[in-house]
């Protein structure tokens, strides 16, 4: 008689549906390729009323494919009520649902796995069942005040959030010791957590892409004088810091040399403030979310990728790698990234002068351009691809059952 597939309840803050963000794209991504190995079912929440309810609609049953069951709790039944909700810091607050710990409550049993996705929803871990728990750490920015992705601890403010910051290191540590799992994106991000998790508790799944979806794009010169571009989901401060850190302290310097260049923002949800720099007369394109990113990728000469704030890896960045886009990223970019090679792969810079310096250096040498074009290519091939990366997952969930107990 076949054994049963292990079952996994995932567990998100929101229908990962259409995947627009690097979680998101993830999430969907080992979804996709273990799905014949294991049963995944989804838990999240959805708008039950207003006009996103029939948006929230269309993405559970777009996901009905993927998923064995998808399951939702309705976005409106969280509070922050303190006859209700148990004492956590504000970013998990934000998420408490009476009818979401009961849903967790009343599905988990049924479960082999509960696979939480992200910090602000660790704590249902708490009302779980299920016989083995895991935790994707996707950003540790939390962990450090001065490096953070929240936009509240940045500058003069981090100071008045410091009660609120230890709140959070406090609450990350006592939940991740209710996971038999907690996943990691990179290296750094491992070793980080090493002095906090045992080793034995902690798996490493790295990001990565699709080689098919982001089909290599032969380097020609002309794509020397391509806009460049950057990708993020706004919501997220760090990208909204980049773009805007790029624009008023690099693209000036760039522009100082190459009046001819332009730039284009895509991304999903762009903020007031990006949306800002596309003003009438402007060299900055701000596009939203678009259809397909491999367009706006296919189109572009330079990707930048001026991230200063977060930690994990940057999916973006592979996905300019798979394409044959070649990248001036920060060292922040570059740490997530251990098998790339300054210089090599990627060029890598810190300040504007020097930022601005390897843009320009892109738009003029075009040997430098395809060597960095194949050699990421490369390297997403070997290290990045998600049909290989899956497999750790797969490994990091049967080593994490007892023998016999699937199903």
């Amino acid at each position: 008689m076949p054994q049963a597939r292990p079952k996994v309840l995932l567990l998100t803050p929101s229908a990962p549906f259409p995947p627009t963000n690097g979680g998101m794209l993830r999430i969907v991504s080992l979804v996709e390729a273990l799905k014949d190995d294991f049963d995944f079912s989804l838990l999240t929440f959805a708008y039950a009323e207003g006009e996103k309810k029939f948006t929230d609609a269309a993405k559970l049953i777009a996901l009905e494919g993927l998923f064995k069951e998808v399951h939702s709790v309705p976005k409106e039944t969280i509070t922050d009520d303190p006859k209700c909700c148990p004492p956590l810091p504000r970013i998990a607050r934000e998420w408490f649902s009476p009818a979401m710990a009961a849903a967790v409550m009343k599905l988990s049993p049924a479960y082999d796995i509960l696979h939480v996705e992200f910090l602000n929803i660790a704590f249902y871990v708490r009302y779980s069942r299920a016989r083995v728990s895991f935790l994707t750490e996707h950003d540790l920015g939390h962990l450090s005040l001065f490096n953070s992705y929240f936009r509240e601890w940045t500058g003069l403010r981090r100071f008045a959030e410091i009660p609120e910051w230890l709140k959070v290191r406090s609450y990350h540590s006592a939940v991740c010791a209710e996971y038999s799992r907690v996943v990691t994106l990179t290296e750094f991000d491992r070793d980080l957590l090493a002095a906090r998790i045992p080793a034995g508790r902690l798996h490493l799944v790295k990001t990565g892409t699709s080689l098919a979806r982001f089909p290599f794009r032969e380097p020609r010169r002309e794509h020397l004088a391509a806009p460049l571009i950057y990708v993020g989901h706004y919501p997220h401060y760090p990208n909204e810091d980049a773009a805007l850190w790029f624009c008023r302290d690099i693209f000036p310097l760039v522009l100082k040399k190459d009046p001819a260049v332009r730039l284009v923002l895509a991304g999903s949800q762009p903020a007031p403030s990006i949306e800002a720099l596309a003003a009438p007369g402007a060299p900055v394109t701000v596009t939203g979310e678009v259809p397909d990113i491999n367009a706006c990728l296919s189109a572009a000469g330079v990707f930048v990728a001026p991230l200063r704030l977060g930690f994990g890896i940057k999916g973006k960045v592979l996905e300019a790698f798979s394409a044959g886009i070649p990248v001036v990223a920060t060292s922040l970019v570059a740490r997530g990234l251990a098998e790339a090679v300054p210089g090599r792969h990627l060029l890598v810079a810190d300040s504007p002068a020097a930022f601005a310096a390897a843009v320009l250096r892109l738009r003029t040498d075009f040997a430098l351009y395809r060597d960095l074009a194949l050699a990421a290519r490369q390297l997403v091939e070997k290290h990045y691809s998600w049909a290989n990366l899956s497999k750790e997952l797969a490994r990091a969930y049967t080593s994490a059952l007892p023998t016999g107990e699937a199903g």
